[in-house]
């Protein structure tokens, strides 16, 4: 069962990094540490002296968002190391040791509201869902917000009102991570001082990072949108070239396919993380999306979200993002 209820909260960035989360500490600990305790067991057999080493060399690399960490971990009595580690699973995640990640996401332009970004996250945390909150950054007239969960201070999902939004979704590894960019901090990173989608996609594009990833990029004008299938240092922007622009969990780029050799077989004919099930992923967003019946709102936009497999045993979060006015509606599954 999904919910709309998603608690909100301000995040004043104005505040130094070890006071900013203390109002979702607050309110958020029992959530936060339900969560990260189980997402800790995807890494129980890390030993706690290389958790040390971890977070020393993301110091030592030039890491962001340290003192926020920092923050979380002494609220949550954890050691910094295993906060670190969590806040960067998606990066450890092409070591193979959690389960693979799977997102569908899609743009289309609608009537009466603009571009439209809706996108589904798949993540095989059963608590996710009810952990899932809305943050609003603020740094002086500037705000921007990100569809996140306490404890993990990155941007999975988010827009900056009036300008763009952004959300990624997990590529096929294929190189041993690095110490760049991780994708959700250059994304938070790229929302805290990119004011335009102009800006965004170069941001985007030309960042060295520690892993592949795909971004989709909505803007506000319309068929403004594109897909950046990134590797840790190459590139390929795809535009909206047709009426609906998807993406799932597969490289489109040619350059790129051969990358999807690691998403071949699934474990199932039906495993909807197998190259053919985000291949199926894809075109059935596609075509629900298309499909978007008038008069448009954000429920409606909601709905193409709401078809098998986009929706699946893994989906926790749903999202609608409107960039040109700024509306975001975020539904969450409340039971696993």
């Amino acid at each position: 069962m999904f919910t709309a209820d998603v608690p909100t909260y301000w995040i004043d960035l104005a505040r130094s990094e070890s006071t900013r989360w203390e109002e979702v500490i607050s309110h958020e600990r029992p959530a936060a540490s339900r969560l990260l305790e189980e997402a800790g067991r995807q890494f129980e057999r890390v030993p706690g002296l290389l958790r040390w080493v971890f977070a020393r060399l993301y110091q030592r690399s030039g890491g962001l968002y340290q003192g926020e960490i920092e923050a979380w971990a002494r609220a949550l009595g954890m050691s910094s190391g295993t906060v670190t580690i969590l806040n960067c699973a998606y990066e450890l995640s092409h070591l193979r040791w959690p389960k693979i990640f799977g997102c569908t996401a899609g743009v289309r332009w609608a009537d009466g509201l603009g571009m439209v970004h809706v996108r589904s996250l798949d993540w095989p945390l059963p608590t996710m869902g009810a952990a899932t909150r809305l943050f609003r950054f603020r740094r002086g007239a500037r705000e921007f917000v990100s569809v996140g969960v306490p404890g993990h201070v990155g941007v999975l999902s988010g827009m900056l009102p009036g300008a763009y939004s952004v959300t990624i979704n997990w590529a096929p590894p294929i190189a041993f991570p690095s110490f760049d960019f991780g994708p959700a901090f250059l994304l938070r990173d790229t929302l805290e001082t990119c004011d335009t989608y102009d800006a965004a996609v170069r941001t985007l594009t030309e960042t060295r990072l520690s892993t592949s990833v795909f971004f989709t990029l909505c803007g506000t004008a319309r068929d403004r949108a594109c897909v950046i299938e990134r590797t840790q240092r190459e590139a390929v922007v795809r535009p909206m070239t047709g009426s609906v622009l998807v993406q799932t969990n597969h490289h489109v780029a040619g350059q790129f396919t051969k990358n999807n050799a690691d998403i071949l077989e699934g474990e199932s004919d039906e495993d909807v993380f197998s190259l053919a099930g985000s291949s199926r992923r894809a075109e059935t967003l596609s075509r629900t999306l298309g499909a978007m019946p008038v008069p448009y709102n954000l429920d409606a936009s909601a709905n193409a979200l709401n078809v098998a497999t986009v929706l699946n045993q893994d989906t926790c979060q749903q999202m609608v993002f409107c960039p040109d006015s700024g509306d975001v509606k975020v539904w969450r599954r409340a039971e696993h």
